[in-house]
């Protein structure tokens, strides 16, 4: 593990403890920012806490409907089961009465459970407590297109800033391949860590 590792994990450590509640995080490809972030954040945050509403987003649902799958997998597991007992998700069909597909799935006898949705897709209906946006750009040539870049700025405010209320934490983790990417232009409006 190298030391950039324990910095990431140690902020992802109190983020999801709410000591910080909006943080952008910037590495290059290929770094374990989300398998920290999207993966294991995630159903961490949903141990400590089965009543949260975590959304995932990438620039694809693809990209985030795989990360919710691998949270999902983590979830049921046996090892996960003995230190977050409260928090269970639907096995097969029992029970009934509750959501479990590659885009939503819901934790057990609470009100708590993780969305995601790729770049410009819909959240409508769904407040969300704890939202993260991981690579919401596929790459180079799409965070160099000002028409991806606009259009990633009005989703971002017509949708992610839509299901959020004012207690809810935000994390953007991605590689920076533009000074006017999202992070860019955050940083120049509004106070992160």
């Amino acid at each position: 593990m190298q030391n950039f590792h324990r910095v990431y994990y140690r902020l992802l450590e109190l983020f999801a403890r709410g000591k910080i509640r909006k943080l952008m995080v910037s590495m290059p490809p290929q770094h374990g920012k989300s398998i920290g972030a999207s993966t294991l954040l995630p159903a961490y945050m949903l141990g400590l806490n089965p009543d949260l509403r975590v959304a995932i987003a990438s620039y694809s649902s693809a990209l985030a409907n795989k990360f919710n799958r691998r949270v999902q997998r983590i979830i049921e597991s046996r090892e996960y089961a003995e230190i977050f007992p409260e928090t269970t998700i639907k096995r097969g069909t029992k029970p009934a009465a509750y959501i479990r597909t590659s885009d939503e799935v819901e934790i057990i006898d609470h009100e708590g459970g993780l969305l995601s949705v790729g770049r410009e897709g819909s959240l409508t209906g769904n407040r969300v407590d704890c939202f993260i946006l991981d690579d919401l750009y596929k790459d180079a040539m799409e965070a160099n297109s000002p028409l991806i870049r606009e259009n990633c700025w009005e989703w971002y405010t017509s949708v992610v800033k839509t299901r959020m209320h004012n207690d809810s934490q935000e994390l953007i983790v991605f590689t920076r391949w533009h000074e006017e990417d999202l992070i860019g232009v955050l940083r120049s409006h509004e106070r992160w860590v």
